[in-house]
């Protein structure tokens, strides 16, 4: 019946989504649709190479994310990230007709044996499905008809596009018409290099003054199964007279240009004569329906024909440019025609090796680290180099060395290497010792074979770990403090620390404080360690009066297996605190000093004599005039105290003046003391 015949072809078409292949080039590869459901089994490499699906390790080292392999069998999966062959990457600025592969590389580690690992690697032909629709340019495409043309005549139009490859891609056109532009035009699809170029032919003759445009509907369809297509309105415009069209002097031209040519350096010249005389000869050149990048990168001059670079040029990331060119004349119903141009981009040494280093195996990296223990065995191997050049030609062949007097050396890693990229394993060369050499920066140094050479070079900090067979250290052997008394119990006094040669856990260290033999009550408990940190605390208030230095001994106690200790001594002294105010020697708050109205200003008028109990900025004194200076006629040193005359005196002064003069020392807090200081001014003045 038609339903079983249709659940039979569902059955087949499953079982062919995923084609296994062989080995080409000394690689692996499968097949694979695009856009495959997650978890779709691509290939099997413990079965299909011959490798044991036990005791292995397999790792997925190039393929995410689009790739998952088992680490136990080493089969391939799609994950949830389809594969999507038109976005990939590498796959969208394929010629036509090439296929699209995804690469994919994976370590293999023998578990039992503790062998370096084995790098496969191989390739996936992604194939095409029929998942894009034909587009054209436009919605709407317009064509001119000069009324004089003769039946036959063909004319271009525009072309439709499909992301699909070659045999999902634009497979025919179709064309219809009304009633009244059926017997005027058909289609005429021609083959050119591959494609299919629609062409519309005019079947009977044109009057522009019976009726001057057609609507017609163009239609494209694709190879696929179930095909896809889609339509644009097709309008042709019937235009007035010329009857000679250019005439290029070759049907297509091939040149060559090197990349990083200057803007505005020339490549080629297209040229097309026409016999018509006047503006009807008169040719103009443009670049016809080029796409993304030849407008970005290249320009033709409308008159010489003359094409010219635009846009930087870089091979690596186009290496041909293919695009028609249009000379049409300047007639009132200008003529064209179109010849096919080739521009290869030739290579230069304009790009130094790549160098990228990454884990292998059981051997990770982390922030360009890593980590091996200095019991491994000689040829370990701690990295995977890879070393590519985007150049092509002797300019991509390179040499790849380790620099610098370090143990180790790279050995391939690949058994299929190509000229632009070749792998290599970073591998131990001598016993690694951690109490020697802690670490080591391994440089890699990559050189090309162009003229001139380029090079690069990256590097990686390979740490090697050890067992616990170093004390802690502090430094300096003996710590002392300064520390001022008055504090409140529980602050910190200082921070004690010691180093330890080992690592990780071997040099994690707590602290405590032990008691001596010699020392009578070392601690007393005044003292105490933070958390173990070696942050020690007081659990008192200093006095200086009472004591005036603390003593003991701080422990520090690795984390190894058996701990290691050492022991440093902690004196601790402390200081004097600004306790004590200042105190007013003189004069007395009850005396008071006579002054004639006819003192001249810097005379000298009283001593303010003052002592503090305490040391240095403690016991420093600063002197100012607090009050009673309302008419500012006295100033007062603030070192010595000395009251002086600051300006003439008038009527208005005479009589009792009461300074307030405060007494501040320079503690943090500062304290003062106030003296009252009384001056008398007699009020007869002859002078004024």
């Amino acid at each position: 019946s038609d339903d079983l015949m249709e659940l039979n072809l569902r059955v087949v078409l499953f079982w062919v989504v995923v084609l296994h292949g062989g080995s080409v080039d000394g690689s692996i590869l499968y097949r694979v649709q695009e856009e495959q459901p997650p978890n779709t089994l691509i290939g099997s490499l413990a079965a299909d190479q011959g490798l044991p699906d036990s005791g292995h390790l397999y790792k997925l080292e190039v393929g995410a994310p689009y790739l998952r392999v088992d680490g136990k069998t080493g089969d391939i999966f799609t994950t949830e990230i389809p594969i999507d062959r038109e976005t990939l990457r590498d796959c969208r600025s394929l010629a036509k007709g090439k296929p699209c592969y995804l690469e994919f590389e994976v370590s293999v580690t023998d578990l039992i044996q503790n062998q370096s690992p084995r790098l496969i690697e191989g390739r996936i032909e992604v194939q095409d499905i029929n998942d894009n629709t034909p587009q054209f340019p436009s919605s709407v495409l317009t064509i001119s008809v000069p009324e004089n043309t003769i039946m036959g005549t063909l004319f271009p139009i525009p072309l439709a596009t499909d992301r699909d490859s070659e045999r999902n891609g634009v497979a025919d056109y179709a064309l219809t018409a009304g009633p009244d532009a059926a017997t005027l035009f058909g289609l005429q699809v021609a083959e050119d290099r591959g494609g299919k170029l629609p062409q519309l032919i005019v079947l009977g003759n044109l009057d522009r003054e019976i009726k001057d445009s057609y609507d017609l509907t163009i239609k494209a369809v694709d190879g696929g199964n179930p095909q896809r297509y889609s339509s644009a309105l097709l309008r042709v415009v019937v235009t007035d007279a010329n009857d000679n069209a250019p005439k290029f002097e070759k049907a297509s031209y091939d040149a060559e240009v090197l990349e990083n040519s200057p803007v505005g350096h020339s490549v080629l010249q297209v040229k097309a004569n026409d016999s018509d005389m006047g503006p009807n000869g008169e040719i103009e050149y443009t670049i016809h329906q080029a796409v993304d990048p030849v407008p970005r990168l290249l320009r033709i001059d409308r008159s010489t024909g003359i094409i010219y670079v635009k846009g930087p040029l870089d091979r690596e990331e186009i290496s041909s440019l293919s695009f028609y060119v249009v000379a049409r004349d300047k007639g009132p119903q200008p003529k064209n025609s179109k010849t096919f141009v080739t521009i290869e981009v030739t290579d230069q040494n304009d790009n130094a090796p790549a160098v990228e280093i990454r884990g292998i195996g059981l051997v990770t990296h982390s922030d360009g680290v890593a980590n091996i223990s200095e019991d491994m065995p000689v040829g370990t191997a701690v990295a995977l180099v890879q070393v590519s050049d985007k150049d092509e030609g002797e300019n991509a062949v390179v040499t790849c060395v380790v620099a610098g007097d370090v143990p180790f050396q790279l050995r391939p890693a690949s058994d299929s290497p190509t000229d632009n990229k070749r792998k290599y394993f970073l591998q131990t060369t001598t016993p690694l010792d951690f109490e020697r050499v802690r670490d080591y920066r391994v440089e890699i140094v990559a050189v090309d074979s162009g003229n001139p050479a380029l090079s690069s070079t990256n590097s990686l900090k390979v740490q090697v770990t050890d067992v616990n067979d170093n004390s802690p250290i502090f430094s300096p052997t003996l710590f002392e403090v300064d520390f001022a008394e008055e504090n409140q119990p529980g602050e910190r006094i200082l921070d004690v620390t010691a180093t330890d040669a080992d690592s990780g856990t071997n040099a994690q260290l707590l602290y405590n404080i032990v008691a001596d033999s010699t020392i009578k009550e070392p601690d007393g408990g005044k003292f105490v360690v933070q958390n173990g940190t070696g942050t020690i605390l007081s659990s008192i208030s200093f006095d200086r009066e009472k004591e005036s230095s603390y003593t003991f001994r701080l422990k520090a106690v690795d984390g190894g297996e058996p701990p290691k200790s050492s022991y440093v001594g902690v004196t601790i002294n402390v200081l004097d605190e600004n306790d004590n105010d200042p105190v007013i020697t003189k004069p007395s708050n009850s005396s008071f000093r006579r002054l004639s109205p006819l003192a001249s200003p810097d005379s000298h008028v009283e001593v303010v004599e003052a002592e503090d109990l305490d040391s240095g900025p403690n016991a420093e004194l600063v002197f100012n005039i607090a009050g009673g200076n309302p008419y500012q006629l006295f100033r007062i040193s603030p070192t010595t105290g000395e009251i002086t005359l600051a300006k003439e005196m008038t009527r208005k002064h005479g009589g009792l003046h009461r300074l307030v003069v405060r007494v501040s020392d320079r503690g943090k807090p500062p304290r003062h003391a106030t003296a009252l200081v009384h001056i008398y001014v007699n009020e007869t003045i002859s002078n004024v």
